[in-house]
């Protein structure tokens, strides 16, 4: 009896479970039609922004990516694809946004909705920036300074000429700057120098290239070739921005490098001087003297180049 009872109870199971799948030509697959798109691009529209506008953003994101995902080609599907990321972000979910939006940018660029879609992908590679953190699993969220960078990326290889270009380059570097990747930082703001001239950002980023190679030179000792590309940025810097309210700084961190660059210098006779070549130490020396006059290293410099004339090593 029980194992009769059990085969009937199977079978009605079954029965129910088959009875909510389809078998449909048009896919040649079972679908269930609980979870089936409307019959046609506008039914299913009209029925996902009835829950957007009822601010039920979870179901209507749903629906609207339903539309994409059943009619792709539809002339409705680059607009449901875009209001999926504003539902997006209406429930907070910045990292689910951004991929929305990037579908629109990638597959449907010749839409009315690319722009929008880049400025959306724009504002929220900012909140990153500024320390919005991403969603990861559920509740738990992480920082969000990779995702900017991911972002920013994007807009700058899709949209490299549109109206938030030389703001995403100059973002991408700043990101960098955050994370100490130097070199790619300077790459990018040399970017921003070649491909975007007439910017308003471009004072900020032959500054910001100046910095780029001052921190890149701080490694340097008796190669000091990055010292010397960094002093270069920032005299170029001084003398094509007078009036910039960036020059303050960019004196104060020249004025740093040409001590390095002295110290450098300095150690370097000191090396001469220990395998007892003083006229080549002397030769360093006095680059110190002519060169950075300002800088602490010249007071020794002066000094061993008395030291070696009271000896007769060097010629007065």
């Amino acid at each position: 009896m029980r194992k009769l009872l059990s085969l009937v109870l199977i079978l009605l199971t079954a029965s129910q479970a088959h009875a909510a799948w389809i078998w449909t030509p048009q896919t040649r697959r079972w679908i269930n039609p609980k979870y089936a798109a409307k019959d046609t691009p506008t039914a299913q529209m009209d029925w996902a922004i009835g829950f957007f506008e009822a601010k039920d953003y979870d179901r209507a994101a749903k629906e609207f990516i339903r539309l994409v995902r059943s009619t792709p080609r539809s002339e409705l599907a680059p607009e449901a694809q875009y209001l999926a990321g504003v539902s997006f972000e209406m429930l907070n979910r910045p990292g689910a946004a951004f991929t929305a939006y990037k579908k629109v940018v990638e597959i449907y660029p010749f839409s009315k909705r690319f722009k929008d879609s880049i400025e959306r992908e724009f504002l929220i590679a900012e909140s990153f920036f500024a320390g919005n953190r991403i969603e990861l699993i559920g509740p738990i969220k992480g920082p969000g300074l990779d995702k900017a960078i991911e972002i920013y990326e994007h807009l700058v290889q899709h949209a490299p000429y549109g109206e938030y270009a030389d703001r995403a380059q100059m973002r991408l570097g700043e990101c960098f700057i955050r994370q100490r990747r130097y070199e790619e930082a300077n790459r990018v703001f040399q970017k921003v120098l070649d491909e975007y001239p007439t910017s308003p950002l471009v004072e900020k980023a032959k500054f910001n290239v100046a910095f780029c190679s001052r921190q890149l030179s701080l490694k340097a000792s008796y190669d000091q070739s990055a010292t010397d590309e960094a002093i270069g940025w920032y005299e170029k810097f001084i003398a094509s921005q007078p009036d910039s309210e960036l020059l303050p700084q960019a004196k104060e961190s020249l004025k740093a490098l040409e001590t390095i660059k002295a110290n450098g210098l300095a150690e370097v006779a000191r090396f001469y001087e220990v395998q007892k070549k003083p006229a080549s130490a002397a030769v360093y020396y006095r680059e110190i003297v002519e060169k950075y006059p300002d800088t602490a290293p010249v007071a020794e410099a002066i000094a061993k180049l008395r030291e070696m004339e009271q000896k007769g090593v060097l010629k007065k």
